[in-house]
């Protein structure tokens, strides 16, 4: 299976192992079928942070198992204000409470075991479902952390690629910046470089080679258009030949008329002239400037700044929580062990009381299984609840995570972004600093021009003279060399085998070749460039003489030429010894003769070489004997092998020979063989050995003459036969040229007036588009000031937007601090009041103490006054009255004395109830009082406190929706413009003009970045408005 983690869900999907050897598109779409997402706005990565290409295959990527899925993240989900839902899987039976409460009540009997046996096992399974989807949901919040590595991996990848670039970048416009001073220096002289080269003329032969190079290219590309027009068999590539034809039938007249350096320039490159390029150049310098870029700069600083989010990449605490999870499902797997327990000891209760059938066990069996099902239902119970935890902490750890991805997904499209922007200027840099060095070139062209003339001319003297010495040397050299080893092999032949070798160790070593080849052509594909050309640049452009100074190179010529002299000398020296018949110095000029670069050295040699040659066409009678250089190929080895080895032998040595003078070859083998011996000299005859050499020399050579005779007449057979050839070749050539010609012309005369009124209507076109290019160029520079002024007026808006909203929380801040000093105001008064009214409660004692004693004193006088009467009244009477009398007195008195009691006990009462109602209603009075006075207080602050919040909060709500309606104003005006922008573009894309096309996609993107720049700054508003609201409402229901 292949398998696919879902991560803003979290989830895993499965799909089938086939796929994996499709492309990662096509698993796209099965993934649409399962989760609703469109292949578009599905990304798929792996761990590590590489994201799949949708043109490769599954199985390129290692991923795709159980332990490492791919990743799947939905921009649709993120790009939806609202987050995932909470995790509804409904697994728990919500019947199983009740059935546990009901079977808890059924009475004693074998049918209730039963049934508590099956719901102890019901209860068992269900906690192991629970169990596998609890470990389940612990998993995939392990995968979804996974899931964050991976997007937090692939983040720092984009970072550190942009990061790469923006050095690039930077090192680039440094550079730039660092010439920029020099570029401005040599663009001011543009126009009087193009005066120069102007006056400069192109020399006719460089004009024909530059034609043939012309004509060779536009073979080729003609028999290219004509192998893709037979494969796509398109009028278009047939027009295009047609169209290339006739330019080359235009522009082949012209090749007579005298070419400037300029219009060669100009013809070099129809798409680009060099006013457009200096414009571009112009404009270029003036926008790539410090202040252009700042700005992309600081946009570059703040992207990398907000990468280095470390609270965001990383989530704090989701180790341990994941950690505390894992124990979560360790103690469910107990808790899961001791249900399976207890239903295994219910299937055995069950079946012993089913076997034994003894009903007397039966009210301790249930009993056992009441308290038993109990416990299970509370472990049930423990562990629906840590289900339930893990289910919460998955919901929690899915929405941060969303919002942590929709912050990675706004950044990395924050980084695009700006990357784009990025590479569009690295473009445009590359491509200014390239038309800079084409321009720097055209400013150096004069100068590199006139010094690649001079220098040709000097190659081409240094060249021909270096051959000439070359091949002269190398055959010398082989001649010497096949003269030693003739010699040798001659006496090796007769000394081989002697007995006298043994004392001549040595004698079969050969010499090794040396310089006996002479070296390859070189130069040969230089124009051939004279004196007389140079002459007539220095007449042309007088100003820039210096340049054609050539450097003397007669003291190298000369020095080629003596050495070829000297060796020349030498070999006449050698045959005549003192009888000479032509002078030394003459023989450089008849050596050069010889080689048939007389002329040719005589016309191209500056300085001393022409003097030096100067005989040689005096020689020759101004004979034009200049044959082609790739004669010299051959070298000397040819000259031994053909006819020209007749002219080596009939060198001065025969012309000069004398019979009483000795031949150095003889001489020289004399002189090698007798020096060593010691002894009188022994003398031979002379002419007799010379003639003895002589006739060996002659014998020899009539055996080459007659074999070069044989070779001379093949190759003049073969030669007259490859002559007949060439010229049936000619003819049947010259036949195909005219018909070809024929079909040339009829082809031309018959697009001629195609073409030219193709061209009538180009230029109309063109003329037309520039002017109105032109004002849509200048309407959109002015919309472009305008659009720049307006989002000048915005930044300042934000601005005192930004210093209204810190006014107002500074007043906020203030107000509050207002509302602390009035609650400790009220406090303080609050405290004072209760001062107070400890102190009243303390006069109050104080008078109650006083009214209380001042009753009693008043009660213990009235007391006593009622005491004094009595006493009177007792000594009034005479003691002399009848017992009757006393004894009525005595009644009297007690009955009295009763009196007395009970009217004190009253007054006690009286004075006690008294003053208890004097202190209930000081109290009430007092209380009543205070409470007034707080809830005044109370009244007065509260409404305070309305007032300042309802200010508050109308003054900012008021702000926040004018800058609302401003910001929607200038949105929707933005809008506009870019629809505007947008019909501008789409009119201008039909007129397939590229230049105008990249300037109005570069303005449209800065539009459109300064729309979604100003939608973020109104979102961003709208939250800061919407939380200081929310941030003085909730320190106003605090307080």
């Amino acid at each position: 299976m292949l398998f696919v983690f879902y991560v803003d869900a979290g989830r895993m999907m499965t799909f089938d192992m086939n796929l994996a050897l499709h492309s990662v598109l096509e698993l796209k779409k099965h993934m649409q079928q399962e989760c609703q997402v469109p292949p578009e706005k599905q990304v798929l990565l792996i761990s590590g942070g590489e994201c799949l290409d949708n043109k490769k295959r599954v199985c390129s990527y290692s991923a795709g198992t159980d332990t490492n899925p791919i990743f799947l993240f939905s921009r649709k989900l993120l790009e939806s204000p609202t987050p995932p839902g909470p995790n509804d899987d409904q697994i728990i039976d919500p019947e199983l409470d009740k059935r546990i409460r009901d079977h808890l009540d059924m009475p004693i009997a074998l049918h209730t075991v039963v049934k508590r046996t099956q719901l102890a096992q019901r209860l068992h399974e269900q906690d192991e479902q629970l169990l596998r989807n609890c470990e389940k949901l612990v998993h995939e919040q392990h995968l979804q952390q996974q899931g964050w590595s991976a997007v937090v991996a692939n983040l720092e990848d984009l970072t550190v690629e942009f990061r790469r670039r923006s050095e690039t970048f930077d090192m680039c416009f440094s550079d730039f910046m660092s010439g920029r001073e020099a570029y401005y220096s040599f663009l001011q002289y543009f126009h009087s470089d193009l005066e120069v080269l102007q006056r400069i003329p192109v020399l006719s032969v460089l004009v024909e080679l530059d034609k043939q190079n012309r004509r060779n290219l536009e073979k080729a590309k003609k028999s290219a258009e004509k192998e893709q027009a037979e494969e796509s068999k398109t009028s278009l590539d047939e027009s295009k030949t047609s169209l290339e034809v006739e330019k080359l039938t235009v522009d082949e007249p012209t090749t007579n008329k005298d070419v400037s350096l300029f219009d060669w320039i100009s013809t070099a490159d129809d798409k680009n002239t060099l006013d457009q390029l200096y414009e571009h150049c112009t404009k270029g310098l003036e926008t790539f400037n410090g202040r252009a870029i700042n700005t992309l700069k600081s946009e570059i600083r703040a992207c990398l700044l907000e990468t280095d989010n470390n609270k965001m990449k990383e989530v704090k605490g989701l180790g341990e929580r994941l950690f505390g999870l894992e124990n979560l499902i360790v103690k469910i797997k107990m808790l899961v062990k001791s249900q399976s327990e207890l239903a295994q000891s219910f299937v055995n209760n069950q079946s012993r009381a089913s076997n034994t059938k003894d009903p007397s066990v039966l009210p301790d069996l249930c009993m056992s299984h009441k308290q038993q099902l109990q416990m299970m239902g509370q472990h049930h119970r423990e562990i629906v609840d840590i289900r339930r935890r893990i289910i919460a902490a998955k919901d929690e750890l899915s929405l941060n995570l969303y919002h942590r991805l929709r912050w990675v997904m706004y950044l990395e499209e924050k980084i695009v972004e700006t990357d784009h922007r990025l590479v569009m200027y690295y473009e445009n840099l590359k491509r200014l600093r390239h038309h800079l060095q084409v321009l720097q070139q055209v400013h150096l062209a004069p100068v590199t021009y006139l010094n690649a003339v001079a220098e040709v001319v000097r190659r081409r003297a240094f060249s021909q003279s270096f051959l000439l010495w070359a091949s002269e040397v190398a055959c010398h050299m082989l001649t010497i060399h096949n003269e030693e080893m003739t010699r040798r092999k001659d006496f090796q032949a007769q000394f081989e085998g002697h007995f006298l070798s043994a004392l001549f160790p040595g004698m079969d070593d050969l010499p090794p070749s040396f310089a006996t080849q002479p070296p390859s052509i070189f130069d040969s594909a230089l124009p051939t460039i004279t004196q007389e050309d140079i002459e007539r640049l220095k007449k042309e452009v007088p100003d820039l003489a210096d340049n054609l100074i050539i450097p003397d190179t007669s003291a190298i010529t000369n020095f080629l030429l003596r050495s070829v002299a000297a060796m020349a000398g030498t070999s006449v020296r050698r045959s005549i010894e003192g009888n000479q018949d032509v002078a030394v110095e003459d023989k450089p000029d008849r050596t050069v003769y010889e080689a048939g670069l007389g002329k040719y050295l005589l016309k191209d040699a500056p300085g001393g070489s022409q003097s030096s040659l100067g005989t040689a066409e005096e020689a020759t009678g101004g004979a034009p004997i200049v044959p082609p250089l790739k004669d010299l190929e051959k070298g000397c080895e040819s000259e031994t092998d053909t006819e020209e080895f007749e002219k080596v032998g009939q060198s001065p040595l025969e012309l000069n020979f004398d019979k009483q003078l000795p031949s150095p070859q003889t001489a020289t083998a004399a002189g090698t063989t007798t020096a060593p011996r010691p002894g009188p000299p022994h003398h031979q005859d002379a002419a007799t050995l010379t003639e003895d050499n002589l006739q060996i020399s002659r014998s020899e050579h009539e055996k080459l003459k007659s074999g070069l005779l044989k070779m001379q007449s093949l190759a003049k057979e073969a030669v007259g036969h490859l002559k007949n050839q060439l010229a049936d070749l000619k003819n049947n050539m010259t036949s195909d040229i005219v018909i070809v010609n024929e079909d040339f012309f009829n082809t031309g005369t018959g697009f001629k007036h195609k073409i030219l009124e193709y061209e009538c209507r180009t230029n109309e076109i063109f003329e037309n588009f520039k002017k109105e290019q032109t004002a849509i160029t200048q309407e959109l520079k002015s919309r472009e000031e305008s659009n720049l002024k307006e989002i000048s007026e915005l930044k300042e808006a934000n601005e005192s937007l930004r210093r209204q909203i810190e006014d107002s929380d500074k007043s906020i801040s203030e107000l509050r601090q207002g509302m602390e000093e009035m609650k400790e105001k009220s406090e303080a008064k609050i405290r004072e009041l209760e001062k107070h009214l400890s102190e009243k409660d303390k006069e109050k004692e104080k008078a109650v103490k006083e009214v209380s004693d001042r009753f009693i004193r008043e009660h213990k006088a009235e007391v006593e006054n009622i005491r004094c009467r009595f006493k009177l009244m007792t000594m009034e009477r005479a003691p002399s009255e009848s017992s009757l009398e006393k004894s009525g007195d005595y009644s009297s008195l007690s009955s009295q004395t009763t009196l007395l009691a009970q009217m004190a006990e009253n007054f006690e009462l009286d004075k006690e109830k008294a003053v208890n109602q004097a202190l209930k209603e000081e109290r009430e009075k007092w209380e009543k009082v205070l409470a007034a006075r707080i809830k005044d207080m109370e009244r007065h602050f509260e409404e305070d406190k309305d007032l300042m919040l309802q200010e508050v909060a109308r003054r900012v709500s008021d702000e926040k929706d004018r800058q609302i309606d401003v910001l929607r104003d200038r949105e929707r005006d933005l809008i506009l413009e870019c629809s505007k922008h947008k019909s501008t573009i789409q009119q201008l894309t039909e007129c397939n003009v590229e230049s105008c096309e990249t300037e109005l996609l570069e303005m449209l993107n800065a539009l459109q970045s300064d729309k979604d720049r100003l939608e973020e700054e109104l979102q961003r508003l709208k939250l800061e408005m919407t939380g200081s609201v929310s941030v003085c409402e909730g320190i106003l229901h605090e307080d």
